[in-house]
């Protein structure tokens, strides 16, 4: 599979804090997380069903690797739609639910 990916706008703006954050934190750690997101976001589009699912309402659930956050994604015809990147220190029930 090769799916378009589409990122709605509150993901885009999880995705610009967290690489501002990170890269206030250390030169250069910014860029790399969106270069980790970047790489995740291609794995995703190959491989779209790789992932759990997360709640009832077909969304999965990827782990980013060296940063601790998860990409919540949906799989809508051709489309993948990243709806959130979120740190893992964010309460569980408000993941469940804004995602599930």
């Amino acid at each position: 599979m090769n799916l378009k990916i589409v990122i709605i706008a509150p993901a885009r703006v999880e995705i610009a804090e967290a690489v501002t954050y990170y890269e206030g934190r250390r030169p250069s750690a910014g860029v790399k997380f969106w270069i980790e997101f970047k790489t995740l976001a291609r794995r995703l589009r190959k491989f779209p069903e790789l992932y759990p699912r997360f709640g009832k309402r077909g969304v999965r659930k990827a782990r980013m690797h060296v940063y601790p956050c998860a990409v919540y994604y949906r799989i809508a015809g051709e489309e993948l739609r990243i709806l959130g990147v979120v740190h893992g220190a964010m309460n569980p029930e408000t993941a469940q639910t804004r995602f599930g």
